[in-house]
């Protein structure tokens, strides 16, 4: 083990779970920056980790990288916009075509075929391993990193107890089952409570995405004794694939359209918009700006997607996009109108710094972790549950002549910059 640059053990379990939705949640995206990067970039060994049913096993480094390589070519990370039937589709709603998906809302989530598609590709590119046990094989002085917040089946961390000298570092991204359990399922919330009881037992260090996610978690371990425990706060960054220099698609020029973007839950507040959107209607008629749904049903998703189905006014100007590349998620939020972050509660908010990196405007509910994520953007701030304050917004931005500073005020932050900070942490917790 260098002495400068420990051993990281990099969990992906998270990433393992890729075939089970079309594209990266946002928490998916961030396991995925931090595999990018321990797995090419950092100067120390690197072990990629997975939980089997064998144990927890350990693998090579060219095993994680090909293993990487398997799930960005099922997100298709790495296609052109051009090449994403999706996109396209999207862009013919956009023009004025009716939304297909309306009515049927087929295919928003992989069937059982397309899954066991997916865990046979991984087979093939990466080849079966059983990987050796970490209790017996990590170096000593390694760092177990887990950022994917599943610190949720104690006996995957047991082995940690038998390693006191493995430092444990887990990611907390939010506790919202927790704060907002009326927008939750039981089994969510118990789920979150085990996650606060494992991270007290288990964890060494934590890293969080926003100070106001450091406060709930220091708060949510004081009553194990665990509320001193260090928590690194470091935002979260604009992917390279949102900074990359890119011509504006010329099919969207001139299009009046908005864009929510994440997973449909409860929580995430999309029934506000959907009533908005019906007042527009109502309004404007056929000169009511569209809207775009760019992201999967999540477990509270129902409600939405009845209200979709049965919404028959909305069918020209509402349309659900699960599933969309992040080439295509670019281009499409780089020509909205605005981007639209409604939540009730958040973690960060990473859809806010891609969209102000964009140059986008965006419209968001003021909650803390908001107001961290567009600090220095051209964010307007609103009260999550008012109906006529979204919609007297939306209107006056849909009228706006595109005069967005949001490029120029914004002080983009790249991943690189992001884990210049990460490494730092790492380093003096091991």
């Amino acid at each position: 083990m260098s002495a400068v640059h420990p051993t990281v053990a990099l969990d992906l379990s998270r990433l393992a779970l890729a075939p089970v939705r079309r594209t990266p949640r946002g928490i998916d995206r961030v396991e995925l920056a931090y595999a990018r990067h321990y797995l090419h970039e950092w100067p120390g060994m690197c072990l990629p980790v997975l939980p089997m049913p064998w144990g927890v096993r350990c693998y090579a480094r060219e095993k994680g990288i090909a293993f990487l390589d398997a799930v960005e070519a099922l997100w298709r990370e790495n296609v052109g916009h051009d090449d994403d039937p999706l996109y396209a589709r999207t862009k013919l709603f956009l023009a004025g075509a009716p939304s297909l998906t309306h009515h049927t809302l087929k295919g928003v989530k992989p069937n059982l075929f397309e899954q066991t598609q997916g865990y046979l590709r991984f087979l093939a590119m990466t080849g079966f391993s059983w990987g050796r046990p970490v209790r017996s094989e990590l170096p000593r002085g390694t760092v177990y990193l887990n950022v994917g917040q599943l610190e949720v089946f104690s006996p995957v961390l047991t082995w940690l107890e038998r390693r006191p000298d493995v430092r444990s570092v887990f990611m907390i991204h939010d506790l919202i089952p927790l704060e907002l359990p009326e927008h939750h399922l039981p089994i969510g919330i118990a789920l979150h409570h085990r996650i606060v009881r494992n991270t007290a037992r288990f964890a060494r260090a934590l890293i969080v995405p926003s100070a106001a996610v450091g406060e709930a978690v220091r708060a949510a371990l004081s009553p194990f004794g665990r509320g001193d425990i260090p928590v690194h706060v470091e935002h979260l960054a604009v992917a390279d694939a949102f900074l990359t220099p890119l011509p504006k698609d010329a099919a969207l020029a001139g299009l009046r359209y908005f864009v929510i973007c994440g997973a449909i839950d409860s929580y995430k507040n999309h029934l506000m918009l959907l009533r908005v959107w019906r007042e527009l209607v109502a309004r404007l008629g056929v000169r009511a700006p569209k809207l775009v749904i760019a992201g999967g049903p999540g477990v509270t998703s129902a409600e939405v997607l009845a209200y979709l189905r049965e919404a028959s006014d909305l069918r020209h100007h509402v349309m659900l996009a699960s599933g969309l590349s992040t080439p295509a998620l670019r281009q499409l939020m780089a020509g909205a109108t605005a981007l639209l972050m409604p939540s009730l509660a958040e973690g960060f908010g990473l859809p806010i710094v891609e969209a102000l990196a964009q140059g986008t405007p965006v419209l968001a509910s003021d909650i803390p972790a908001h107001r961290e994520a567009g600090a220095g953007g051209d964010v307007t701030y609103l009260p999550a549950a008012d109906d006529d304050r979204w919609t007297a917004a939306i209107l006056a931005q849909n009228d706006a002549l595109g005069l967005c500073q949001a490029a120029k005020k914004y002080l983009q932050k790249n991943w690189a910059a992001y884990f210049r900070g990460i490494d730092r942490f790492l380093e003096s917790a091991a």
